[in-house]
């Protein structure tokens, strides 16, 4: 019958030579590679936007849980059960080009129990030929502040050692052989990190003016912040009022015809197709590809059409989307 350990107990390493010294003694009487194997297991924290990883620590847990199987002996009190855990990156989740993000395991649901790597744990299971070790992750707040989009990856490696009864058990002793052994498993850790964008859009405000020819143009800036190392493109929809590609304001059904183009004074029209839309590598503000940290700014120019007819009067309003293509 499995059993899950209530808490682990540290194990301090004046006993743990001890306990090491006895089982030397007492290999004569059972197999020294032993009879007991432990179990793989994978912790995925599952895919989530550079963003959200940034802004909180994420949960996993290790599945199935790890567990030591023994098929000849019993774990009894006179004997033992120790784990240690070590890190192949340190206790960190590593991505091809480098970025990490630090975790932190635990041996609770709650994440109040922290276990460290490198340190020996005894486990009590006494009485039963498996134990399971319950193993909780989270990501270590601010170390992922500003990391590019990729699989972050470690592998989380248990060393088991024991002692076990192959004998019967009375009173906590154990009448018969014994067998004392050590065996390691692995647990293999996953992040997907995503790209993700944050988008500051003002409004455009053209004022007021009696006649369309009195309208003056008008600029603002588009910020945009995304994941460290994305190069991205951003389109501005023709509005809710558009006829073909004439984007129009309105009001109780009349129309007031404007035009959005690419920075200052450029004549280029920005939209959402194509050629239209505008690169990363084109910002006034930082261009190139995103760093993850600097937003970088887009200057769009809006002007009334001069040559169309004055309609009523009337506060005219668009909206228009910006979208941010990866």
């Amino acid at each position: 019958m499995p059993v899950t350990p209530r808490f682990l107990r540290r194990v301090c390493q004046r006993n743990r030579w001890a306990q090491l010294g006895l089982a030397t003694l007492m290999m004569m009487a059972g197999n020294a590679w032993g009879s007991c194997n432990p179990d793989n297991a994978s912790a995925n924290f599952g895919s989530l936007s550079s963003f959200a990883v940034a802004a909180s620590p994420q949960p996993t847990s290790a599945q199935p849980e790890p567990k030591l199987s023994c098929t000849e002996g019993r774990f009894y009190s006179n004997g033992y059960l120790n784990v240690r855990l070590n890190s192949m990156n340190a206790g960190d989740l590593v991505s091809v080009d480098g970025d990490r993000i630090g975790y932190q395991i635990f041996a609770d649901a709650a994440r109040q129990q922290q276990l460290q790597l490198g340190s020996l744990y005894g486990l009590s299971p006494s009485g039963r030929s498996e134990a399971r070790l319950p193993l909780y992750f989270r990501t270590r707040p601010g170390t992922a502040s500003n990391v590019a989009a990729g699989s972050y990856t470690d592998t989380l490696t248990i060393s088991w050692s024991w002692r076990v009864c192959e004998g019967l058990v009375l009173f906590g002793w154990c009448l018969g052989a014994q067998d004392t052994g050590s065996r390691t498993s692995v647990v293999s850790l996953i992040l997907e990190v995503t790209p993700d964008c944050a988008i500051n859009a003002p409004d455009l405000d053209f004022g007021s003016a009696p006649l369309v020819g009195s309208f003056s143009p008008t600029t603002r800036t588009i910020t945009i912040r995304c994941t460290k190392g994305e190069s991205y493109s951003v389109g501005l929809s023709d509005g809710g009022n558009a006829q073909g590609v004439q984007r129009r304001m309105q009001a109780g059904g009349n129309y007031l015809a404007y035009e959005l183009y690419k920075g200052v004074s450029s004549n280029q029209r920005w939209g959402s197709q194509g050629a239209e839309r505008r690169p990363s590598s084109g910002a006034e503000v930082n261009p190139g590809a995103a760093d993850g940290m600097n937003e970088q700014g887009f200057v769009v120019r809006g002007e009334v059409d001069p040559n169309q007819p004055t309609p009523p009067a009337g506060t005219y309003t668009d909206m228009v989307v910006v979208d941010v293509e990866l």
